[in-house]
Parts: C-alpha cells; structure tokens; sequence
C-alpha cells in the first residue's frame, strides 16, 4: 500500500476525497474535518499535500485563504512545517541511514515522497536546527545530508 492510502486509513476519522478537481493554484483544501485533495497530482505528492492539511486540522483554525492577511500567511507557514516534519521526522532518516539509504534518490522512493519534497523538508530543517542536530544517538547532517553514528567517550 502506499503512504497516501496508508494516510487515508490512519485518519478513517476525518473525511479525507480525492475525486474531484480543485480550482486553479489548490492541491489541497481543509474544513471543519472535511480534506479534499486534487484527484489529477499523482498519489507522492497526493501524501505530501495531505501532511500539510492534516498539521492544518490539528494546528489552525478559520478561514485562512486570505494569505494577504499577516496571520493567515502565519498559520499557512506552521502548518506547513508541521507536515514536513511529520512527512520526514528525524527518526525515519536515521532508518532510512540503517537500510543503507546513501543518496536523495533512494531516499525519496524510501519514504515514498518526491525529491524536492524532501528538499523543502531538509531546508525546514535547517531552518529549526542548523547545519546539524543530534537525535538518539545520532548526528544529522543536513547539507549534505550525512548520518553519523555518536558515540560519547567518557
């Protein structure tokens, strides 16, 4: 199954369409419990959208569309990080790392997310942490994207 059905099915509690085609500049759109998804973007990227309209279910609140509106392009941004880092969290490059994962391509077909997704992912990243971060044991390097094993010497 892929990561857009397995999505689906992890959230059977809110009512999560792709059949129909949204207006012009909108992949994806959330309502009070209700997600639409374009139906003509390809499942990768149908499971990256829906990342991003999942953290707005949890997250925000109101009508955002307005992105003129200072809280609005607010709420649109942390929804945002909060899909990527839900979409890639640090545990799952660490796994990935494990599985002898060496390059962006097999990355991607990892963890069943386009490249410039993981892109955007890796830049929300280095935003938050810097070049580098520490996680269970582990040291992230996000450019270029390298995984150390840590090991305290004392």
């Amino acid at each position: 199954m892929s990561l857009y059905e397995n999505l689906v099915i992890e959230h059977d509690d809110l009512k999560i369409r792709d059949v129909h085609a949204l207006p012009s500049g909108y992949e994806g759109f959330y309502s009070d419990g209700y997600i639409l998804i374009d139906k003509s973007i390809p499942n990768y990227r149908k499971a990256e959208v829906l990342f991003e309209e999942l953290a707005h279910h949890k997250l925000t609140w109101g009508n955002i569309l307005d992105q003129k509106d200072f809280n609005n392009r607010k709420f649109e941004n942390y929804a945002r990080r909060a899909g990527y880092q839900a979409a890639l969290p640090l545990h799952l490059i660490i796994e990935a790392y494990h599985y002898g994962i060496s390059n962006l391509y097999e990355l991607a077909q990892y963890v069943q997310l386009s490249e410039k997704y993981i892109l955007k992912v890796l830049e929300c990243y280095k935003k938050k942490y810097g070049l580098s971060t520490y996680s269970n044991g582990y040291v992230i390097k996000f450019e270029p994207l390298q995984i150390f094993e840590h090991h305290n010497w004392d």
